[in-house]
């Protein structure tokens, strides 16, 4: 009788730990269930066949030192998108060496060309800025007057904001990606800090101003034009070059081949983080 007692026993005790247990596992998320499910739900987003990619803005964007003339950092984003994104990237260049905030905008103003390249737009990349501040600096940089740098910074700030409402208003949505400047005199005046204040300036100008717009994003070249590891600085021992070996060597202002590379990377990495504002059908 006690045999059958404790037998009985321990039947009821297994049973009721498997309910238990059958109890506790149809209660708890099957992970590999919610994962299968994420990863259906990822891949019924439709990738665009192609993607609109417009830029505009100044020499950088035309490509002045790209050796291979092909539109500097340009086709570098429309090599690596289609690469890594398996879609076909097309490109509208509308960049202008020379061009300031204010002859950016009135080409979008006055050219039809421009402004069905902006409707049309995906995804939009801008360089702008320098020639405003070169404009301000270059008949005295190695005596730069710092209260006229803020004076024009509010004058850009205006110009900018002008700029950035006459895009959206061709294209309300399209993520704008802005590249800041960089110091390209770095190398050759290391200890002209009022240069690096006013550079430093102009860029937090246009950080300030983009933060005001809807999906516009800042991105930083300065940390990888300015001083790359290999930069030769100026310290006026005799026979010693100055050196950047990211910049064009005629004008040792602009990019080169390794400039525009370095410039891609960076804007890639910020295109590429936002992918889903501009790589999805709707």
């Amino acid at each position: 009788m006690t045999k059958v007692l404790l037998m009985v026993l321990v039947v009821l005790v297994v049973a009721g730990g498997t309910y238990v247990g059958l109890n506790q596992w149809l209660k708890t998320p099957n992970f590999k269930t919610t994962q299968a499910k994420s990863i259906q739900q990822q891949a019924q987003k439709k990738i665009k066949k192609s993607v609109h990619l417009t830029a505009i803005g100044d020499s950088l964007t035309f490509g002045v030192g790209d050796a291979t003339s092909s539109g500097g950092y340009v086709p570098l984003i429309k090599k690596e998108i289609e690469l890594s994104d398996q879609t076909s990237l097309t490109t509208q260049n509308f960049g202008v060496s020379g061009d300031t905030s204010v002859q950016i905008l009135k080409r979008i103003q006055k050219q039809k060309k421009v402004q069905a390249g902006l409707a049309a737009a995906d995804l939009i990349t801008m360089t702008v800025g320098a020639n405003d501040l070169m404009h301000t600096i270059r008949n005295n940089i190695s005596d730069i007057d710092l209260a006229k740098v803020n004076t024009a910074s509010a004058t850009y700030r205006k110009h900018l904001k002008q700029l950035l409402t006459a895009i959206r208003s061709e294209n309300p949505k399209a993520p704008i990606v802005v590249a800041s400047i960089y110091d390209p005199f770095y190398v050759f005046f290391p200890k002209l800090t009022a240069l690096q204040q006013g550079m430093t300036k102009w860029n937090e100008t246009t950080q300030s101003v983009l933060k005001t717009f809807d999906h516009t994003y800042y991105v930083d070249i300065d940390g990888v034009m300015t001083q790359p590891k290999g930069s030769v600085l100026a310290t006026g021992k005799k026979n010693q070059t100055a050196s950047n070996p990211f910049l064009y060597t005629t004008d040792h202002f602009h990019p080169n081949n390794r400039g525009y590379q370095a410039i891609a990377n960076q804007l890639i990495k910020q295109i590429q983080s936002i992918k889903s504002t501009w790589l999805y059908e709707k």
